[in-house]
Parts: C-alpha cells; structure tokens; sequence
C-alpha cells in the first residue's frame, strides 16, 4: 500500500517542525510505503527537508498530476498541526473524504469528530447535534484523508472559484461532485489556536 502526504500551506514556519517529525513518526508506524509533496506560497521547502523528504514540490498538483499518479491513500493536511494519536486507516471509507467535521447533525457519536467543540477557545460553538438523519454536513478543511477512488471520482478537479479557502465552499464543492463525506475521530491540536479535536454528539 501507498500513501502521499501532502502537506499544504501559505508557508513552512520553522516553528512547525516538532509537528512535521510527529506526523512522520506516526506515518512510519503504518505499514505503508510513504511520499510527501509540499504546496506552499513560499520557496521554504528547505524547512523541513532535514526531517522529511519531499518527491513533489508544486502547485494544483492533484490536477495537474491526476492521471500519472499510483498511491492508495492521499492525507492533506496543515503544517502547525499537532498529531495527538497514530492514523487509524481501519475507519476510512475508500469512497468518501474522511475528515473530521465542522457542521454535524445526524445519529453517529465520534470522539474527536468535531473541529470545534474540544478544549480551547471554539468549545461552545456547538454546530454539531442529534438527527435520525445525517444533514448539513461540512468537513473540515485542516486535516483530510481519501482513496484514490475519489480522487479519478474527480474531488479536486479545478473550480472556478475566486476562494476555496472555507469549508462551507469546499463541501459545497463536494456535493455539486457526489463526493461522499465520511466524518472520521482524529485527536490533534491547532497549534496556530491552541484549540483541540471535540466529539460528535457525546
């Protein structure tokens, strides 16, 4: 099995350094062969480069790159995060992006589902609540893990957007494409908020 890790943002801040060694030391844990490919604004790629090794530095690059690819797995996810718990593939969909969520309502309980709600300074947002049926479902955008089978489904084909920076417009984006959206528990801190993973209905 393959796994890319694409770590995406404005910029690699040195200071997030400690976080990209937990989240390879926790990538080294899977019984997986891994690449990394860094999207950033900046040319500060050599940041991390003593600690991880990036096969593709670029931009649009799952556009641009769709057709010559060969992983299983693709995780996204932000550099000032802080892996709290080793990546548990046994809950992801291969038909879904398994995320945690912003918005919630329907009947499953998850610990750590929720990008809000958890200690720190967004634990009384709420946006999450009990229904026989699943609705109003918006993933959040910090950390996302999917199969290959939703990237030919066409997920992160190119939008003309002038934004696709919230989640709101990112599921919206998920839905006009029948993408499913699979809400997945995964403990991690936003170091750049301080604020932690919060549940689904517990």
């Amino acid at each position: 099995m393959k796994l890319l890790i694409i770590i995406c943002a404005h910029e690699f801040n040195s200071n997030c350094c400690n976080y990209i060694k937990i989240l390879d030391d926790y990538a080294k844990l899977l019984d997986m062969e891994i690449d990394y490919c860094g999207i950033t604004n900046q040319d500060d790629f050599h940041n991390y480069e003593n600690i991880i090794k990036f096969k593709y530095k670029i931009c649009d690059f799952l556009t641009d790159y769709k057709t010559e690819l060969d992983y299983d797995w693709y995780m996204k996810i932000r550099p000032d995060l802080k892996l709290l718990e080793k990546f548990n593939f046994d809950i992801l969909s291969t038909n879904a992006v398994n995320a945690r969520a912003r918005v919630y309502y329907g009947p499953k309980k998850i610990k750590n589902g929720m990008s809000v709600n958890g200690a720190g300074q967004w634990r009384h947002i709420g946006d999450c609540g009990y229904s026989n049926h699943e609705h109003s479902i918006i993933l959040d955008d910090m950390l996302f893990i999917f199969h290959k089978n939703i990237l030919q489904m066409g997920a992160f084909d190119k939008v003309n957007l002038s934004t696709y920076e919230t989640e709101w417009i990112q599921s919206k984006v998920f839905n006009e494409r029948k993408i499913p959206q699979n809400v997945i528990g995964i403990y991690f801190e936003n170091t750049k908020h301080r604020v932690f993973s919060g549940d689904v209905n517990m």
